[in-house]
């Protein structure tokens, strides 16, 4: 599995940026979780979120 880095941000009165790792197993599964955060987001907050990709990081997993 890969984790996928994806940076939200908000253009409210004070922006706020921050960084979500989200596990999948290919680019689009990585999408498709993150615009269903990026709409949960927006329903807590009640502020329009915008996501942009940032890259990927490998992850080692443990087969016992």
């Amino acid at each position: 599995m890969k984790q996928y880095i994806f940076n939200f941000s908000t253009h409210h009165q004070q922006p706020v940026v921050w960084e979500e790792a989200i596990t999948a197993r290919g680019m689009m599964d990585a999408c498709i979780k993150a615009k269903k955060l990026c709409r949960q987001y927006e329903r807590e907050k009640q502020i329009p979120i915008r996501i942009q990709y940032k890259g990927v990081r490998y992850c080692n997993e443990d087969i016992a």
